[in-house]
This record gives structure tokens, sequence and C-alpha cells, in this order.
């Protein structure tokens, strides 16, 4: 029964170009889709620490952060990242997904109101239908429409703003100086996912860095470790009360084990390379808007903010997916991105640029596109 019931919904996502599947890229595959946006996740440096290393960390943690779990390698990464995020405190996680989902519930009650941008990650949204709290959305990165919804929605607690930094399917950068001056005026507390804004913006240290702006005990950072830092986990940044209260009520942390030595030992190293060489940064964000360009001048609808993320829109899923495939063809892969994950009638190719790549595989990249264009708008 379950099978039957189970195939047929597979069969139907099949037919409406929303079937997904996993796939191990060939070697000779050029990858650009990756989040690795400094290039660390392979770097020969953090490599060579680790296996001097290795003989002194375990593989595993053992048990969750409040049974044995908690060793002396993750609180050296907390510590680093509170000061890296000019915070008093840290808490690091298992993925972005735990830290989302177990912040939100763990912060709010049925008392409380949750504004939450249209376009905020899956996490985030798991996060709120998690928590007993009301839910109000707000148009993608609209302060008119945020401050309209924050005077009809006064709460009996807290209200929370709760917003990406860099957005993940369109590479535009949340307006946060007029969110927290909304913030302030209607004593919200605003909840910054920074997942793809750390190692990019502001230095490298965030969204809040890139507006010039400082932390407060009314701002809660978070952000992966997966992305632009190249390894793996998840911190929340805030002040001591915060992180205290987390450590006692968070249950994704609570009920997780914790992540190995060797993945906390990876995260710190590859933080410490993020910051010695800013020349990572600057130069996928220079790669990024010539890219961007490159394939305006070809005539493709590209979405470019300024972040290593491109959206090149295609609307129909079949579209998105027969480019793709196109492109596997030459040695390219760049994933179709579809709904659920974007809006309706939005499906498009999610280009990401990374410091590794060279310059040969940006012309072919570009070369590839122009060849394709003709090809690609002959079915609109």
């Amino acid at each position: 029964m379950l099978t039957n019931v189970l195939e047929k919904q597979l069969k139907e996502l099949k037919q409406i170009h929303r079937y997904r599947e996993r796939v191990i890229l060939p070697k000779d595959i050029v990858d650009f889709s990756s989040n690795d946006y400094l290039g660390l996740k392979d770097n020969p440096y953090t490599k060579e620490k680790l296996c001097k290393k290795i003989s002194n960390l375990s593989l595993g943690s053992g048990a969750s952060q409040l049974v044995s779990g908690y060793t002396e390698i993750q609180k050296e990464l907390e510590t680093f990242l509170a000061n890296f995020k000019e915070t008093e405190d840290c808490l690091v996680v298992g993925s972005g997904y735990l830290a989302n989902t177990g912040l939100v519930q763990a912060l709010t009650t049925e008392e409380d109101i949750i504004f939450s941008d249209e376009l905020n990650h899956a996490s985030i949204i798991d996060g709120i239908r998690l928590s007993k709290a009301k839910k109000v959305i707000y148009k993608h990165n609209d302060i008119n429409d945020l401050e309209d919804k924050l005077k009809k929605n006064p709460s009996k607690r807290l209200s929370f703003i709760i917003t990406d930094g860099v957005f993940s399917m369109e590479g535009d950068i949340a307006n946060v100086k007029d969110i927290i001056f909304l913030a302030e005026k209607y004593g919200a507390v605003v909840i910054m996912d920074d997942a793809h804004s750390t190692g990019i913006l502001g230095e490298g240290k965030g969204t809040l860095f890139h507006f010039c702006l400082k932390p407060s005990e009314n701002i809660i950072q978070m952000g992966t470790l997966s992305k632009a830092v190249g390894s793996y986990g998840a911190f929340i940044c805030g002040s001591k009360v915060l992180i205290e209260y987390l450590i006692n009520k968070m249950r994704t942390a609570i009920f997780s084990t914790a992540l190995s030595p060797v993945q906390n030992f990876i995260s710190l190293e590859n933080l410490k390379l993020l910051i010695r060489e800013p020349e990572r940064r600057k130069d996928v964000l220079e790669k990024s808007k010539y890219v961007a360009q490159k394939l305006k001048d070809i005539g493709y609808n590209i979405h470019f903010f300024g972040t290593p993320i491109l959206s090149l829109i295609l609307g129909e899923d079949k579209k998105a997916l027969d480019l793709r495939e196109k492109l596997l063809k030459e040695g390219i892969f760049i994933q179709a991105i579809r709904p659920p994950t974007v809006p309706e009638g939005t499906a498009r190719l999610r280009i990401t640029l990374s410091f590794n790549h060279t310059k040969n595989q940006i012309e072919k990249l570009i070369k590839t596109f122009d060849n394709l264009y003709r090809e690609v708008i002959s079915h609109e």
C-alpha cells in the first residue's frame, strides 16, 4: 500500500518536472553550483594541519553537548566566532537547519509575533511552524510592508523580525539598516541568518558589518560554517544571557550529538585562513560581477546584487532542466532550481562563483552560454 502511494506521487512529480535526484559529479565537471565561495573546502593548508593534529582529535564527540560531547575545540571555536562577530558569546550546533529551527522554537511563545520575509530559507519557515508564535509574512525586502505589518500587529510579549542576510536563491542583500531602525522603533528583536553572508559581506563578518552596524542585545546573528567557511556546522552569536538560555532550552542542541572535534578543528582553521586572506573575498566578488555583466550582455535575464550568487531566471521548470542538461554535456554543472524552493514561475539556474574558479573555466562558462543563447530563447 505505502509503495503504491509513494510511486504515484513520484510519478506526478516527474510529470510536472519537479522530480529531484542526487548526482555524483564526475571529477572533470566544473561545478558552478557550490556554496564554497572562498574555495576553502579543499584547501591544502587546513588539510596539512589536520593531518598533524588528527592523532590528538576524537573522530566523534560521542554525545550531546550537555552529556559529554562538549569539547575544548568546540569551546575554542565558539570563542573565536563570538570575537569575530563582536558578540558576548556563541553556540555552535550541527547545521544551519538545526540552528534556525531550534532557535525560533526556543525563543518564542504563543504570546509572540514573528515577522518573516517571504523569501526566507526553509529552515526559518520550519522553525516558525514548530513555534507557537503568530506568523506574519512581509513582502520580500519591502520595508514599507514590514512597517505596516508591525503597526497592525502589536505583540503581547515579544516581536521578532527574521530575515536572511543574503537570500540564498536571489543573491540579494536584506535592507538591514532599515530593518534595525524599525526594530528599534517598534521594540522588536532581529534574527539575522548570515549563512550566505559570513565570509562574504562586511569584510567577512556578515551583513551587519556590511552596513557599518554593530551588534546589540536585541540582534541575534546566526550563520553556517558550510558555505564560505568550507566546513560544516552552524553558530548562533549574541548576548551571554541568550546563549545560556539556548543551552538550556534549544531542543536541537540539547537532543543532538555534538559536532565532532575534527569538524570543529576544520572550521576554526578555515575561519583563521578566511581572515588572513581577504583577497579570496575580493577575488570572488570581482569574478561574480564580471560573469553577471557578460551574461547580461549576451541577453540572459540575470539577477545580480553584488554577491557570488547569480540567478538566471527562465520561468518554466522544463526550460531550466533542459538548459542544465545542455551545460552538463559541455562539462559544466549548474543546478536547476524549481518551486517550491523558489516562487512559481521563477525556475532558474543558480550560478555561484568561487575563488577556485580559473580564468579559463570562467571564459568557457561565458562562451558556452553564448553558444546556447539562440537555443534557449527559441523555446520562449
